[in-house]
């Protein structure tokens, strides 16, 4: 099959698009035929390979130990493992090749990868392959930070810190889902990306540029919910967000 392969770490010129073996998948694992794969920052950390704590958490200290990049993907189930029960060749479907440590290669990157079941989900039918494919990684880690450490509830005010980056965009939308008033920031040039998050849902949104070329956002009903700070002063959760 084709592949992007990494065999030393560096920039983006590192990488080779070659012939590598087929894999194999285990007995509680999904062969998918890759239809797209996304990057995130973990993904550029270990092509990198900085910081460098991350080489011996398993990326591989002089090298890559896995040569194939990437982690998130969506696609067609090829053929399933003994021990698979959720899914059947012919589903489509969306998660993380890596079942802990993101900060090492996970076979994304190629036309079909071996990935755990425990780690996907049915692709939605209204959602394209490109589009699932985005979710996995970005989309847990705003739920961590909304729903998990934030506990986020309608009638809140959050204030997310990077709104227009990858987690942002997701944290945006959930906030709103929970029924919180959100207010997202980010830098200027990530303004319409604000927009696009903010119309999400139903909603009134209102706009100002702050000093120091940030953009703000404020919506009167982006979510479910704000995060909830007993201190005098903003406390920061996972994700960038603020009470």
């Amino acid at each position: 099959m084709k592949a992007i392969v990494q065999n030393r770490y560096g920039s983006s010129d590192v990488l080779e698009y070659r012939e590598v073996d087929d894999p194999v998948a285990r007995d509680d694992q999904l062969l998918v035929r890759v239809r797209a794969a996304s990057v995130h920052a973990d993904v550029w950390h270990v092509m990198r390979g900085v910081p460098y704590v991350l080489r011996i958490m398993g990326a591989g200290v002089r090298r890559p130990k896995n040569l194939v990049p990437g982690t998130d993907l969506a696609g067609h189930v090829e053929s399933v493992g003994p021990r698979v029960t959720r899914f059947l060749p012919g589903d489509e479907v969306f998660g993380q090749s890596l079942v802990a440590n993101l900060w090492r290669h996970g076979g994304a990157f190629a036309e079909y990868a071996a990935v755990p079941e425990g780690r996907f989900e049915p692709k939605p039918a209204g959602l394209t392959f490109e589009q699932a494919a985005a979710v996995p990684t970005s989309g847990s880690l705003a739920v961590q930070g909304v729903r998990d450490e934030g506990r986020v509830r309608a009638g809140q005010k959050v204030l997310i810190n990077g709104a227009g980056g990858a987690v942002g965009t997701f944290a945006v939308q959930l906030a709103k889902a929970y029924g919180a008033h959100v207010t997202g920031v980010d830098a200027a040039a990530k303004l319409d990306m604000l927009g696009r998050s903010a119309r999400t849902g139903s909603s009134t949104t209102r706009w100002r540029t702050s000093p120091g070329a940030a953009s703000a956002m404020t919506s009167s009903s982006m979510s479910r919910g704000t995060i909830r700070g007993r201190t005098s002063g903003a406390r920061s959760l996972p994700g960038g967000l603020s009470s």
